[in-house]
């Protein structure tokens, strides 16, 4: 077996679920052990002024004075969040949000034209990075290990469970915030923490942070015909991908959709929720986005969705972890190259590319990036592509 399918199945054995990757791997060691909780439903009745109170007040903004959650906002333990977690995320966001919308506007905005969907595989909750390079999509397509969740009612939490729901959503976000990705181990722990349960309320503070008004939630399934519809009570013989949808809007935009789901993407593993497949060739066309993505699709063991991205992807934006180069061949593809391209950190030494060293050691063909991107955050030795398919190649 080689030492990338080795690592993953080790990886899996020892989160003991069913799901998909994408970030990088750490010692339980650095971690504080998440209790055991009972998954609540993904979704509440909530109506879209409390879903979007919610999401702001755990994502320490404010909210209607007047609102059902007023007494959540004058509370102490929200107050001392607010200080602390706006401030973080300020700090951590604005410079890199400035510099990649500057990038995302000379560099990709041109080539993507209409976007109806992005495609954004082993993302775990990481809708952020998504809607700063990608804003103006239809719909955004995620999938990764993580279950899907619920939505706290906030306003039922006594200050404890309060203090401990934020202090859980400070650690869930910590990653994202420091190295702009999000490592699998941590999430799979910090979304089974004792208040902060599944995803979902994490995607839900990177969307109002980004301004936007939450319409909707809805508990979904993708059936085993591909079809996504509303979730229907679990059976042994059904063999659904669990997912959730959430609808939101933003100054300047028509309601817009993530979809994210749970689901293994392993070769071996995709029989098991056989929806999948079909699922995300309806998608189709669609942009693809690939960030920290444990350098999956460079085996042979994920060669299902690494050929259906090939297949059925307009355009790709990635860094070295996603698609190899030697998968985006002239002339079906174009390939712009963005920063410099070292040797992957140590957890992924397999992932070494001589075909991309070749290309950046001509500074001709290779572009300046001015902000971090990938494993590589904290010595500036980011790499981008960005490959735009042929009009006239026929798996276009």
């Amino acid at each position: 077996m080689p030492k990338y399918a080795l690592r993953f199945v080790t990886l899996a054995l020892t989160l003991s679920v069913v799901g998909s990757f994408g970030c990088e791997p750490s010692t339980a060691a650095a971690r504080r052990k998440a209790p055991a909780r009972g998954r609540q439903a993904a979704t509440a009745p909530l109506s879209a002024n409390a879903l979007t109170d919610t999401a702001r007040l755990l994502a320490g903004l404010p909210t209607d004075p007047s609102g059902p959650l007023s007494a959540v906002a004058a509370k102490p333990e929200w107050q001392a969040w607010q200080k602390e977690f706006d401030n973080q995320w300020t700090k951590a966001t604005n410079e890199r949000f400035a510099e990649m919308t500057a990038w995302r506007d000379k560099e990709l905005a041109p080539v993507t034209g209409t976007c109806g969907t992005l495609m954004y595989p082993f993302s775990g909750p990481d809708i952020l990075n998504a809607i700063v390079l990608f804003p103006d999509c239809q719909r955004y397509i995620l999938f990764g290990l993580e279950p899907v969740g619920s939505m706290p009612v906030l306003e039922q939490l006594p200050a404890e469970r309060l203090t401990r729901l934020f202090e859980e959503t400070r650690r869930a976000l910590n990653d994202l915030l420091s190295r702009n990705y999000f490592i699998t181990s941590h999430m799979m722990q910090d979304a089974a923490a004792q208040d902060l349960r599944g995803i979902l309320p994490l995607m839900a503070v990177s969307l109002v942070r980004l301004d936007a008004r939450l319409v909707s939630v809805r508990e979904m399934e993708i059936a085993e015909d591909g079809e996504l519809r509303p979730r229907t009570p679990p059976a042994k013989d059904r063999r659904i991908a669990s997912a959730v949808e959430l609808v939101f809007e933003r100054p300047g935009h028509g309601p817009q959709t993530v979809v994210y789901f749970r689901a293994q993407a392993e070769d071996k593993a995709i029989p098991q929720r056989p929806g999948v497949v079909p699922f995300l060739q309806h998608q189709a066309p669609y942009a693809t986005f690939l960030k920290s993505a444990s350098y999956l699709l460079h085996g042979s063991d994920f060669s299902i969705v690494r050929n259906l991205l090939l297949h059925d992807s307009r355009l790709v934006l990635e860094d070295d972890s996603g698609i190899p180069l030697r998968y985006l061949k002239a002339p079906d593809w174009t390939v712009s190259f963005y920063g410099k391209y070292v040797k992957p950190i140590k957890d992924f030494n397999y992932g070494y590319q001589q075909d991309m060293a070749k290309v950046y050691s001509d500074p001709k063909v290779v572009k300046p990036l001015t902000f971090s991107f990938g494993y590589h955050w904290s010595d500036g030795s980011a790499s981008v592509l960005l490959a735009v398919r042929n009009p006239s190649s026929p798996a276009n």
